[in-house]
């Protein structure tokens, strides 16, 4: 048995493109892998996490000061710090509502490893979490990019 740690943002981003990306990339890498080992009797799970940030402390909420003096002239000239702090606000909310109860994907890899009959895919999160992954794959991508964007346009570039 191979289990994956994924997350639902394999389903959508919201200005974190590479993370997106690499959770998508172990999904399909999964979906190939359960698929070709399955004749093997080998079971290949994925956990799709939703926002434990608080409990993990895996991304710690970080200052607009900090992010702003870690970018380069270059970086500078492109975005303002205005756009800086309202993107920072933007994620440290969203870091600030994640839940605290970690046990809840634990308790889903233990049952990978452990059931005689695992899922193919633990989805752990809250009910909107679930609902957003749902809606992103039953609209059309014109319309998630439309509500998507609409999210992130509160942000403004210089």
């Amino acid at each position: 048995r191979i289990v994956f740690m994924s997350s639902i943002i394999a389903y959508f981003t919201l200005g974190n493109g590479i993370y997106s990306m690499t959770k998508a990339a172990i999904e399909k890498f999964c979906d190939a892998l359960r698929l070709e080992m399955k004749k093997f009797g080998v079971q290949v799970c994925i956990i799709q996490p939703g926002n434990y940030a608080r409990s993990t402390k895996i991304q710690p909420p970080v200052s607009a000061e900090e992010i702003w003096n870690e970018l380069s002239e270059e970086e500078k000239a492109v975005y303002n710090r205005e756009y800086v702090q309202e993107r920072a606000d933007f994620f440290n909310n969203i870091l600030s509502k994640g839940s605290t109860n970690g046990s809840e994907v634990v308790d889903a890899m233990v049952d990978a490893l452990m059931s005689p009959a695992p899922k193919a895919r633990y989805m752990v999160a809250k009910l909107k979490e679930k609902a957003l992954v749902f809606v992103c794959a039953l609209f059309p991508t014109v319309v998630m990019d439309s509500v998507l964007s609409y999210a992130l346009s509160k942000v403004k570039l210089a």
